[in-house]
């Protein structure tokens, strides 16, 4: 048998080296470390010797397993081939998740470390967080790691947190190395940052209006737009509104909408949804949410909100938001809520005038103290909300009371309410208090603050009035009966210094008088009852006199007791109010009062007893006779006897005996009616021839226009019988101007006086004739007072012996026929009584002597009142053409009781007989 070669068992023994090395690698990186590998070779082989195998082992081999460190971390990663990737915008941060493992076969502590690689676009800041929870997120309360100690095999999950900063840009490679602490590492484990161009978001917000009334709505619009080179994140555009509320601005509901993305609301300004709340708190705020915003583009938001009445004169500020990651901006506005009054005031129709301007401005050349001048303004409500308006008047010249009327010429009820637009016509009338310039602001002023201005100008102020003076033919007071003629005279003067232009005089006729005839010019207009008489008179130049007349005659349509009241108006460019004259009066009664008287007996002795019957008419069918009076005059030596006196067969109560004249007042005489009175006197030893006794009655028209309205005067005659009494005797003598003043009457050269009052003791008068005579019959003989009432004539009766000092009282010693003159002294120079006139009214007489003079006219009027007489007026007219040179001829006021006289003089170059006018007097019963 062959055996084989030695060399047939080498290969073996090394095929088993081989494995066994083998084997041991392994070991090295799986076992740990200090463990004991043992090793020995058995070899097998034939021996050269037949019969059998034969085997040799080796030697015994001893391996101790050293420690060996050794780190993998996955995922693997290089700038060329980068393991994890995150885009990110500036500013934003990016978490890398890695596995570290501890690949050695010991426990070992294995260093952390984040690097930025070479080549980078920016540097991010890193740090490393051990991710305890496994969810890849740096959670707080994680620890940020630097090294990791791991069991032989164990694994950890570690975060590499990377945060880059608001200016980076361009890709930044990020890696997690982890080491053995000596050479070995793990450093190809490259990561990623990609930051793209920023988004740049910008926030406008305008309310639409800006100004807002309370109730009315604004429109809110929130605009954010990516100013930016790249896209954003999501972007989040709020607008919260807690505060607008608050402030009275509120959300309208259902009014908002967005460009892009989707709304959402709060009602607590913590929770959203896309749900639009209601109830009581309703829309606390509003936003719109998108995915993005393009470079470039807009993200726009509106809603509506009504302003309430507590938001009014506030200014609300509102702030809207976008958010798209870290990035915020803010937008501003603000509402300003309240209203815009405004007020206007200006010339009628032209309220809107600019103030201060000439258009702002109203002038009247001229108005008189005393006499308004009114200017119309238009005032407006130029404001959007409903005022109260107050005008005022201020004087920056002159002064006035200013009296405010609206249109329909009432005074001006202020405050004056306006609604927006409304209009209202303001009417100021003023009364200057002085002469000069006058300049009025006046000021419109509302409650809500606002004012304006306009100015009116009176260029001139003069004192007084044109003097406008109307007289009646018949006088004041005298009765006119229907049928009769009267004369009206007009006179109109302008006393300032500048012209009156587009006069114009009228003359509304009363009533019941008919138009006859005008001076030159006069137009009548109107149909018999409401007849006008006017003229047309143009310029009246200053101090110029313009007179008038207009003759009428009463109507038919007269009734007894109604008065004829007159008066005239002009009018002028200055005086567009119509001025008023004076009024004249003519009372009406057509019909007579008459009275009849007679005595029971024809003859009588002293000691008879005579009844006197007086029987009162009043023929007037219309009007009653009210307030009669009758008067009766006994003859001297008839005494009345107390108690005798009847009315309509009552008993009447006894006369009032002044001077030994009986007055009754015996009420009413209905119209048409009868009033019989009756008395008896007894005869005296005073009596003498004939005994006349005269009875008159006056009375007023019931209505009080009719006054003093007398009846004829009637007489009753007893014849006395003397048989054994003693004689009587004449006394008579003249009154006259002593020219000469040689206390003779001289026939040619002395002026008698007509109606001079001579009175004798014991209550006889009688008045003087046309020659100045007078004439006592049945004088007693032996000595009497005789005296001249020296009211009746024009000038005192000469000092002569026996007179006492007392001019015109004489003590005469009646002889048969026995004659006394009273010559007058004139007051010098040649002096001529034209013409006496009495007017006696109820209880006053007016006595009137007019004397003409080389100089002109003397005017003496002596009044004499019972009474005093309330709002008393007196006007004595001068004759047409005359003019005043110094005296007075009017008078007014309260007229005392007793004599007033008054004197003047005037200058009258027309016939003498036109000299005397007849005085007219009026007062307040």
């Amino acid at each position: 048998m062959k055996h084989p070669p030695l060399a047939l068992l080498i290969p073996g023994l090394l095929a088993g080296a081989f494995a066994a090395g083998a084997q041991a690698q392994t070991a090295t990186r799986q076992i740990p470390a200090g463990t004991e590998i043992t090793n020995q070779a058995t070899a097998t082989f034939e021996p050269l010797t037949p019969g059998g195998v034969a085997s040799v082992e080796s030697n015994l081999v001893r391996t101790v397993v050293q420690a060996v460190c050794a780190v993998s971390v996955s995922p693997d990663g290089t700038v060329q081939a980068p393991g994890q990737s995150a885009t990110l915008l500036p500013g934003e941060g990016a978490t890398f998740a890695y596995t570290v493992v501890n690949s050695g076969n010991d426990r070992f502590t294995l260093p952390l470390s984040a690097r930025t690689e070479p080549g980078s676009a920016h540097t991010p800041t890193t740090r490393l967080v051990l991710d305890t929870n496994g969810n890849g997120v740096a959670d707080a309360g994680e620890e940020e790691v630097g090294s990791l100690t791991l069991d032989a095999g164990a694994a950890a999950r570690v975060l590499l947190a990377v945060e880059t900063a608001e200016s980076a840009g361009g890709d930044a490679f990020v890696n997690l190395v982890a080491s053995c602490g000596g050479n070995q590492q793990d450093a190809n484990n490259v990561s990623r940052v990609r930051v793209g161009p920023p988004p740049v978001l910008e926030v406008g917000k305008s309310f639409t209006p800006a100004l807002v009334r309370p109730g009315t709505e604004t429109t809110v619009t929130v605009t954010t737009r990516n100013a930016g080179d790249g896209d954003s994140r999501e972007v989040v555009l709020t607008d919260p509104l807690a505060e607008q509320i608050a402030q009275g601005l509120v959300y309208v509901p259902g009014s908002a909408n967005a460009s892009a993305g989707v709304l959402e609301y709060t009602a607590d300004g913590v929770t959203w949804g896309a749900t639009e709340p209601g109830g009581v708190r309703g829309v606390r705020g509003v936003r719109v949410r998108a995915a993005s915003l393009a470079a470039g583009e807009d993200l726009t938001l509106t809603f509506r909100m009504r302003a309430t009445e507590a938001a009014e004169n506030r200014v609300i500020p509102n702030v809207a938001t976008a958010i798209t990651g870290r990035q915020q901006a803010q937008g501003r506005a603000s509402a300003d809520v309240r209203y815009q009054p405004g007020v206007a005031l200006g010339p009628v129709g032209e309220p809107e005038a600019p103030e201060n301007t000439p258009a702002d401005l109203q002038t009247k050349p001229f108005a008189v103290v005393g006499q308004e001048v009114c200017f119309d303004h238009t005032l407006k409500n130029t404001g959007d909300v409903r005022d109260l308006f107050a005008v005022t008047v201020t004087y920056p010249q002159g002064a006035a009371t200013a009296r405010l009327t609206g249109a329909d010429g009432a005074p001006l009820v202020q405050p004056l309410p306006l609604d927006p637009g409304g209009t209202a016509l303001v009417r100021v009338c003023y009364d200057a208090t002085r002469t000069g310039g006058l300049e009025a602001l006046l000021t419109a002023s509302g409650t809500r603050g606002t004012s304006n201005t306009t100015r009116d100008v009176v260029q001139a102020v003069e004192a007084g009035l044109p003097e406008l003076v109307k007289t009646v033919s018949s006088g004041p007071e005298r009765t006119v009966s229907q049928g009769e003629e009267l004369t009206y005279t007009l006179r109109v003067r302008n006393p300032y210094t500048r012209p009156l232009t587009g006069v114009t005089v009228s003359d509304p006729l009363p009533g019941h008088v008919d138009f006859v005839e005008a001076s030159a010019g006069g137009r009548v207009s109107g149909e018999a009852g409401a007849q006008t008489v006017s003229w047309s008179v143009g310029t009246l130049q200053p101090g110029e006199t313009r007179s008038f007349t207009v003759r009428a005659r009463v109507s038919t349509r007269a009734v007894d007791g109604e008065a004829l009241k007159n008066v005239f108006n002009m009018v002028s460019t200055e005086f567009p109010t119509p001025l008023p004259s004076n009024e004249v009066r003519s009372p009406v009664w057509s019909a007579a009062l008459r009275i009849t008287k007679v005595v029971s007996s024809a003859q009588a002795a002293p000691g008879d007893r005579l009844t006197y019957t007086l029987r009162i008419q009043n023929l007037s069918a219309t009007t009653a006779i009210v307030d009669a009076v009758v008067t009766d005059t006994p003859a001297r030596g008839l005494n009345y006897l107390p108690g005798t006196g009847t009315l309509a067969g009552q008993l009447l109560p006894d006369p009032a005996i002044t001077n030994g004249v009986l007055r009754w007042s015996i009420g009413t005489i209905p119209a048409g009616g009868t009033a019989e009175l009756t008395y008896q006197t007894r005869v005296t030893g005073d009596a003498t021839g004939d005994l006349v006794n005269r009875v008159e009655v006056v009375g007023n028209g019931a209505g009080g226009n009719a006054r003093a309205i007398a009846s004829n005067v009637a007489t009753a005659v007893t014849r006395l019988n003397l048989g054994a009494f003693a004689p009587l005797a004449d006394l008579l003598g003249t009154v006259f101007v002593d020219r000469n003043r040689n206390g003779v009457f001289d026939e040619g050269v002395d002026t008698p006086v007509e109606r001079a009052r001579v009175l004798l003791a014991g209550g006889r008068l009688v008045l003087t004739d046309a020659a100045g005579r007078y004439h006592f019959a049945g004088v007693p003989l032996g000595t009497h007072a005789l005296r001249l009432d020296p009211g009746s004539v024009p000038y005192l009766p000469l000092n002569v012996p026996g007179d006492g000092g007392l001019p015109g009282t004489r003590t005469v010693h009646v002889r048969g026929l026995t004659g006394v003159d009273f010559p007058l002294a004139p007051l010098g120079g040649e002096v001529a009584a034209l013409r006496r006139t009495t007017l006696t009214v109820g209880g006053l007489r007016v006595e009137k002597s007019l004397q003409r003079t080389p100089e002109g006219y003397v005017v003496t009027l002596r009044l004499v009142s019972a009474a005093d007489l309330a709002e008393f007026e007196l006007q004595d007219a001068l004759p047409t053409g005359a003019a005043l040179k110094d005296g007075r001829n009017t008078l007014s006021g309260t007229l005392k009781a007793g004599e007033t006289l008054l004197t003047y003089r005037f200058a009258f170059t027309g016939e003498p007989g036109a000299a005397l006018t007849d005085p007219a007097v009026r007062w307040r019963n």
